[in-house]
């Protein structure tokens, strides 16, 4: 199996194609990541020891395109680009469910389960009306903090199969597991994703859930880089959608 690619690369920048259940950076388990295999590669390539920091992550069973930068100084620069919303990413999820809108926008409030890792998606209160997500909650009493972290995306739907169903979402917020749980919140889990409702694994380890497209403004110049990402050849669904969406 193909581990990853490669899409770009300057001197401040690099954006790799993660094609198997990696895990972006160094974590407990000790398993390889993403960042010391690019990082060991450039050292080799150029020589000497080389900085290499993700600036964002991807879950380690999804796939699709990863932004690192280079130096500390462009690091810096794309925390805040992140930040502030200026860099663009669309992601692409197979689902087991068509979702009752073609379009909209889900909010939620995410509460994070640790032990578990599993993250429990709540309809916001005062969702727009009308949203798959605007469903009637108790809110919190007065003085009382809202439960968990503010969850939105907006999502279409990008194409369809006689069995499966193709959604792109655009992340508003980035929590952890956010697009997992808000699609499974929604009757529509992630085709591989049993954790969150499917109802059978892959062979690969993936999730067909992919950071397709990545838009961002070069750390140094401003000049915009946009890249798409391929999706991974061992799951043959995504072929069967790739003539749907583009």
């Amino acid at each position: 199996m193909i581990l990853y690619t490669v899409l770009y690369e300057d001197e401040e920048i690099l954006i790799a194609n993660k094609l198997s259940p990696l895990p972006v950076q160094p974590e407990k388990t000790g398993d390889p990541s993403l960042q010391e295999l690019l990082q060991a590669q450039l050292s080799e390539r150029d020589g000497k020891s080389v900085f290499l920091e993700a600036a964002h992550r991807v879950y380690r069973r999804a796939s699709g395109a990863v932004l690192f930068a280079k130096t500390r100084k462009s690091l810096s620069t794309l925390e805040a680009a992140f930040r502030d919303h200026r860099v663009e990413k669309e992601y692409l999820a197979c689902v087991e469910r068509e979702p009752e809108r073609a379009e909209g926008r889900l909010e939620h409030r995410l509460i994070w389960d640790k032990r578990r890792n599993v993250v429990r998606a709540i309809p916001a209160q005062g969702a727009a009306p009308g949203s798959p997500s605007a469903v009637a909650v108790s809110g919190p009493t007065a003085g009382e903090k809202p439960r968990g972290k503010e969850a939105v995306l907006e999502y279409r739907l990008a194409g369809r199969s006689e069995r499966y169903f193709f959604i792109a979402a655009t992340l508003i917020t980035g929590r952890h597991h956010q697009i997992r749980a808000q699609l499974s919140a929604i009757g529509c889990p992630i085709r591989g994703d049993l954790k969150y409702g499917a109802r059978r694994g892959s062979e690969s380890g993936l999730i067909m859930l992919h950071a397709r497209r990545l838009s961002l403004a070069q750390p140094r110049t401003g000049e915009r880089i946009e890249v798409v990402a391929p999706f991974p050849e061992a799951e043959p669904l995504w072929r069967a959608f790739e003539d749907t969406v583009e």
